[in-house]
């Protein structure tokens, strides 16, 4: 089976991606006997980010994004 192509991104939902693979580089992770396990993002990841990579755009709309993101992919972890 032949893995698809990447479907096309408009510039915002983009960059909303990329935002969110770049906040998640800084996930905080739980460790313990059982291994290591990740921890959903907080709002200082996104902080810590955003301070020195400012956005145009809402920071409770980025936060919203950024939050909806993470438990979908925290979420496929788990399965």
């Amino acid at each position: 089976m032949a893995i698809p192509g990447e479907p096309e991104n408009d510039p915002l939902t983009a960059y909303l991606l990329n935002l969110y693979r770049n906040v998640s580089r800084g996930r905080r992770y739980i460790a313990g006997m059982a291994g290591a396990f990740p921890l959903p993002l907080s709002a200082r990841e996104i902080s810590d980010w955003l301070d020195s990579h400012p956005s145009p755009l809402p920071r409770d709309e980025i936060d919203d994004v950024m939050f909806a993101l993470d438990a979908v992919c925290l979420a496929g972890a788990d399965e």
